[in-house]
């Protein structure tokens, strides 16, 4: 079934989506999945992407191609009673693409487009106007008390000059408050001014311009710069770099602002405007500041969460690790390692944001920070391919752009492992190919090990583990040149791995042990040393060696409990369940059935091993 709430801004589509939705969510067992396309901020491409990520299926089964995607959220949806609620649709032939097959699931969408022309494609329409003049004023009454009752022909008066809309009501209200002291009938005349030079929506319109006059001079400057800000949320960190403020300035501000209805506050100490009032500060922004102002507030907006991505960075990833940015990040961190990627996850989209502004005014030592610092590190703990893609090509073309050889074999090698990850072989290893011959004629050496280690990977990938380890290889040898012990470690780590792949076990052991023996000077490195364990399992096992496999798995799984990565475990625990039951001693299933729930939380493929494991 399909449902779609249709109506001009303001009427109350997603009060009453929400609404309804709250009402009869015990009726679809599987839950509900929501997203906002923003009117046109966000595609259908994103849509489909946040739709499955709800479903609980991992990055790495999420497809590239368009179709694809949808055809796994059919695949997902199929068999679940679920309700599916878009918010502020802009094509709703498009969002027909995403109904599932199954008939016991529903979906509910708000759009601005009247639907009545999709009833033959099975859509029932809704169509919201504006309150009804009683209703309207019952509306204020409820807020405003007995200052109505006082001036009940004004408050009808107030409520026809906002149109009657929910939105524009909600303003007064708020700007009402803010003055106790003002009759209603100031407010009305305050309305009247506005020469109603415009539609319902124009009225709409002047009831915030009105709003807007009478906020103090910074709030009100805040206001327009507002309608510049590119994502779709802010906080106050943001908000203060974007106006030249300070965060407590900021926070003062913003609250002012959420006190007369004008932004929204969420759950994540952040705000964001009503379509309409965004629409407004737009208009704002544009009619009142020149381009130099403009281009002013957005670049210190876009330096803000360089500068803070890169704090975040270096929480979440190691220190020390290749930047070529190399912005200098001084004074105290201000995130713990779980903040930070708390702010990462929160600000990703806003990132993408600053990535797109920074490409567009040419800023492209901004577009290659943001990119291989937060950008980079949020994907090595949480997966979303198709935008960081989109990024990473961005930054490549920065590079180039500013024919910076460093930075673009830099961001063709970290672009190449996304391609990996997502299983376009061929285009990683043309991608990866291309970063080490850039690489070479730059003649940065460190950048060149990082390109030949990358596109090692992406042999590895392909099955080609000799010719994997002859660029592992010529890495490590740049790194020891280089005196960087630690890189020497992970190409002897990688080395192992193909090793192993290549069925030369006995060779992969000797070379993994020095990996583990180089790492052990990188105590801050909690990850790499088990993940050496776990190769050198797989080695020891490949020689029938079980009781050795068991001893280094179950470290490894210690240490990976420790810090918590749970989808670290599935791997390690299915080679100890392999090898208890090669020896005959118990536990094997307890740990099969442990890695199966995390691959099913996952929703990865090898969830369907694990579960023939089981029943053999």
């Amino acid at each position: 079934m399909w449902v779609v709430i249709s109506g001009p801004s303001g009427v109350g589509k997603s009060a009453l989506g929400a609404y309804w939705s709250y009402r009869v969510i015990k009726d679809f067992e599987h839950g509900q999945v929501y997203f906002d396309f923003g009117r046109r901020r966000r595609g259908l491409d994103e849509a489909v992407e946040w739709c499955l990520r709800s479903l609980g299926v991992g990055g790495e089964r999420i497809p590239l191609d368009l179709d694809d995607k949808i055809a796994l959220l059919r695949s997902e949806a199929r068999g679940r009673r679920l309700l599916f609620f878009f918010d502020n649709v802009a094509d709703l032939r498009k969002v027909a693409e995403l109904l599932p097959a199954s008939g016991d699931s529903l979906v509910l969408c708000t759009s601005h487009d009247d639907a009545a022309e999709l009833a033959p494609d099975g859509a029932r329409a809704i169509r919201l106007r504006e309150l009804e003049p009683d209703d309207a004023v019952e509306f204020l009454r409820s807020e405003l008390g007995e200052r109505v009752d006082t001036e009940p022909d004004a408050a009808r008066e107030l409520a026809a000059l906002c149109g009657n809309l929910p939105i524009a009501l909600h303003v007064v209200v708020g700007l009402l408050s803010s003055h106790p002291k003002w009759r209603i009938g100031r407010a009305v005349r305050e309305l009247s001014d506005q020469h109603r030079r415009r539609s319902r929506l124009t009225k709409v319109f002047s009831a915030l311009d009105v709003a807007v006059g009478y906020l103090e001079p910074g709030q009100r400057e805040l206001y327009v710069l507002l309608g510049c800000f590119p994502g779709a949320a802010f906080g106050a960190g943001a908000v203060a770099a974007l106006a030249g403020l300070t965060d407590a300035d900021a926070e003062i501000r913003l609250e002012q602002l959420h006190r007369t209805c004008l932004v929204e506050e969420n759950d994540q100490e952040q705000y964001r405007f009503h379509d309409l009032v965004r629409e407004h500060a737009v208009e704002a922004a544009g009619r009142e500041l020149d381009a130099d102002t403009r281009d002013y507030a957005l670049r210190g907006l876009v330096e803000w969460y360089r500068r803070q991505g890169a704090y975040a960075d270096r929480k979440v990833t190691e220190p020390s690790r290749l930047r070529v940015s190399d912005d200098e990040v001084t004074g105290e961190n201000p995130f713990t390692r779980e903040e930070a990627l708390e702010w990462l996850e929160r600000e990703r989209t806003n990132l993408i944001a600053m990535v797109r502004v920074a490409a567009e005014h040419d800023w492209h030592s901004a577009v290659i920070s943001l990119c291989e610092g937060p950008l980079w590190a949020l994907h090595n703990q949480h997966k979303h391919y198709s935008e960081t893609l989109r990024a990473f090509e961005t930054a490549v073309a920065s590079a180039r752009a500013e024919q910076n050889g460093v930075a673009e074999a830099r961001m063709r090698s970290l672009r190449s492992q996304l391609l990996v990850e997502c299983g376009h072989v061929d285009e990683a290893l043309d991608e990866s190919s291309r970063a080490v011959e850039v690489a070479e004629r730059a003649g940065h050496r460190r950048v060149l090990a990082s390109a030949l280690e990358f596109h090692g990977k992406a042999l590895h990938a392909r099955g080609a583990f000799a010719e994997a380890i002859g660029f592992f290889e010529r890495s490590r040898r740049l790194n020891e040149e280089l005196g960087r012990p630690r890189g020497v470690a992970l190409q002897e780590y990688l080395i192992g791995k193909a090793l192993c792949g290549a069925g030369r076990y006995g060779e992969a052991l000797a070379v993994l042990e020095a990996a583990l023996e180089g790492i052990a000077q990188f105590p801050e490195d909690r990850r790499t040393p088990a993940r050496i364990r776990v190769a050198a399992a797989r080695a020891h096992q490949g020689l029938g060696q079980h009781e050795v496999a068991i001893e280094l798995l179950e470290a490894a799984i210690s240490a990976t409990r420790e810090r918590q990565a749970s989808f670290d475990l599935a791997e390690p625990l299915v080679l100890l369940a392999d090898a208890l039951a090669a020896c005959g001693r118990d536990g094997s299933r307890e740990c099969l059935e442990e890695a199966l729930a995390i691959y099913e939380q996952a929703h990865s493929p090898k969830a369907d091993d694990v579960r023939h494991k089981l029943t053999e």
